[in-house]
């Protein structure tokens, strides 16, 4: 037994000498690759890899963001006078090429926020992935203005990372398709994912609160046992908020850290799509859209604008719009800007005006003569 046990030590202490090594590498050849490539190492990364050598623990997740402002360094001035100095910014291939060259085979999630992902940053993230000793489970790229190209040349490595399980990518925050002819199941087709999307955002918030407050009535009545006042005292509170500053300052980065993920549209503009009655079944459908819309209207967190003029929605579908907007002040929630097509009740339309946000009329283009 005590031979077992020396050799699991020294089997234990190799491993750990290793994760050292190889955590040591890292910073050594990101602080390299990024100087090489005109960039600055993404603060947070190089903080959470120190602190994984002082704990002796793997390098399991990455979270790529901007530095602060105060943390980025400006590039030494030449001689030449420069009216504005520029800066270096962070970047995503030095680190990705850093983990291919190191084969790193403990990272499982991979996760970009708020950095721009190029053709070569898709490339070397998808060489990393491609190495037989990758082991990431998490992608997610957030806010990154992926482009169709890059984006295809990286989903060519997904098939190839086997473990690979949970993809997140940035979703478009506008949509601008004024003047076509997307009708009302157009318009509905288009917003239905989002909706449903809206839906479950909400609904998780919902239980969320409700595990808050199911919480907060398990203590009290542990409290009132224990000959405690069922709510926290000013000191009791005072204690905890001290311990949570301690906490923030050892947390080590996870998901939820990184802003939420989409679809979160914040712009829909639809003027003039002949979202209206004037089709076969036409008020059934229309009133599916519309409700559609009322939803989304009554729920998004993120909807800022909403542009359905020259369309004619009809009296009925204006009072459903009137209602979400209603309903949408009664959750506290942000006025959007909204415009209906004037061809509905001159109350509602007025009503509709009072709850929402302005925005700026458009004009319907003029047909070319043939």
């Amino acid at each position: 037994m005590a031979k077992g046990k020396k050799k699991s030590k020294k089997k234990d202490a190799a491993l750990i000498e290793q994760n050292t090594q190889l955590l040591r590498r890292i910073l050594k050849l990101y602080d390299q690759y990024s100087i090489e490539q005109n960039s600055v190492t993404c603060t947070e990364v190089t903080k959470t890899i120190r602190l994984l050598l002082e704990e002796g623990e793997s390098l399991t997740r990455v979270f790529l963001r901007p530095n602060p402002q105060k943390a980025i360094k400006p590039i030494a001035e030449t001689d030449e006078p420069k009216s504005v100095a520029e800066e270096l910014h962070t970047f995503v291939r030095p680190f990705v090429r850093t983990l291919s060259t190191c084969e790193v085979h403990t990272l499982k999630v991979f996760a970009v926020w708020n950095i721009c992902m190029e053709l070569l940053d898709c490339i070397e993230l998808g060489l990393y992935l491609k190495l037989p000793t990758t082991i990431v489970q998490t992608i997610s790229l957030n806010d990154c203005l992926l482009q169709p190209d890059p984006l295809y040349r990286l989903s060519t490595s997904f098939s190839i990372c086997r473990t690979l399980r949970i993809l997140n990518l940035d979703y478009n925050d506008a949509i601008y398709l004024d003047g076509n002819h997307f009708g009302c199941q157009g318009a509905y087709d288009l917003i239905k994912f989002l909706l449903l999307d809206c839906e479950k955002f909400l609904l998780d918030k919902q239980d969320k609160l409700q595990a808050e407050m199911e919480l907060k009535a398990q203590e009290a009545i542990l409290r009132e046992r224990q000959g405690l006042p069922p709510e926290l005292t000013e000191s009791e509170k005072k204690e905890e908020k001290k311990k949570k500053k301690k906490k923030k300052k050892k947390k080590k980065l996870t998901l939820d850290d990184i802003p939420p993920f989409g679809p979160f549209v914040t712009k829909i503009h639809l003027f003039d799509n002949e979202i209206d009655y004037l089709q076969p079944d036409g008020f059934a459908v229309i009133q599916q859209t519309i409700n559609a819309f009322a939803r989304l209207i009554e729920i998004s967190e993120e909807l800022e604008e909403l542009d359905l003029d020259e369309n004619i929605i009809g009296h009925v579908c204006g009072g459903f719009i009137l209602e979400s907007l209603k309903k949408r002040k009664e959750s506290k929630l942000k006025k959007i800007k909204i415009n209906v097509s004037e061809k509905i009740d001159q109350f509602v339309f007025a009503d509709i005006l009072k709850l929402s946000a302005k925005m700026k009329k458009k004009r319907k283009r003029a047909k070319k003569k043939k």
